[in-house]
């Protein structure tokens, strides 16, 4: 009988894992193997042993953008995730309009990043970009700048649309786990006599905190895999002042730089496993039951 259930799991694990395996696993150790290389994509990879990654360590444009990135991902964790779970115990609260409010919030998250980085490349263009005219228009002209070519704001600039797009998928996250919650313990707190704040706090915070800390592992691991937004925005530009690492890996495989660009994959992956482990480490707490 056991052996029969063994059977029967491994016949429905086995496509899963087939598909896990040739687009995740395989890719991961290809990419560590030629990272290792001299690779040019044409010509048979030559072993170097370590010398990318001593490469990296002297590389100020991998640092630089590698700076980018964790600032990026720093506002991410400020202006993307906490803001998400504000409005959605706001849009928890609120009885009328709710699915039309959610599907709003939502709404900038199926749109192509693309699109978005476009459409605020023409945001943001110095001569007829409504950002500057609103700001003639108000008398506040000194607060214009070249958005996209002053290299003290384009970063900002390039962040900004990324994390105003996907606030909405922690909003929908987030109201998931704030309507698993039973009613009673709303009641009973409003009973009790505790605020609206103190509510949220105390019993909404809590209850709901693996779910916040699952929404800061996305917002980080999505956040190294940044590309769309600033490529179309500005390319990385000026010089590598917008640029993320994902960038500077294309950059460097559009050159042939097989080698370099697959070494520069690998610390991203483990950029992405140390931020989790440290998220759980440091984040978690013991399951609140109810």
């Amino acid at each position: 009988m056991k052996k029969g259930r063994l059977s029967f799991s491994i016949m429905f694990l086995a496509p899963a894992l087939f598909i896990y395996t040739l687009f995740m696993m395989i890719p991961v150790a290809s990419s560590a193997y030629y990272s290792l290389t001299l690779w040019n994509g044409i010509f048979n990879p030559k072993f170097i042993g370590l010398d990318n990654y001593m490469e990296i360590l002297h590389d100020s444009n991998y640092w630089l953008v590698a700076k980018n990135t964790l600032t990026l991902i720093l506002f991410t964790l400020v202006f993307q995730v906490p803001p998400a779970i504000i409005i959605a115990y706001i849009l928890f609260k609120v009885k009328v309009g709710f699915k039309f409010f959610r599907s709003v919030y939502f709404l900038p998250v199926v749109v192509a990043p693309i699109a978005i980085g476009i459409m605020f490349s023409l945001f943001y263009n110095g001569d007829f970009g409504p950002i500057n005219k609103f700001f003639d228009l108000v008398g506040l002209s000194s607060w214009k700048h070249n958005w996209l070519s002053d290299i003290k704001v384009v970063l900002y600039s390039v962040m900004f649309p990324q994390v105003w797009q996907y606030i909405g998928l922690f909003i929908v996250i987030i109201l998931a786990a704030l309507m698993s919650i039973p009613e009673d313990l709303f009641e009973s707190a409003k009973m009790d006599g505790a605020t609206v704040v103190n509510t949220f706090f105390r019993i909404v915070v809590p209850l709901i905190w693996d779910v916040i800390q699952v929404c800061m592992i996305l917002a980080v691991t999505g956040t190294l895999k940044s590309f769309d937004h600033t490529w179309a925005i500005t390319q990385g530009g000026p010089g590598l002042s917008s640029a993320y690492l994902a960038v500077y890996i294309y950059q460097k495989f559009i050159t042939s730089d097989f080698g370099y660009a697959s070494a520069i994959t690998i610390t991203v992956l483990i950029y992405a496993l140390a931020f989790t482990v440290i998220l759980k480490r440091f984040f978690s707490k013991e399951a609140v039951q109810y």
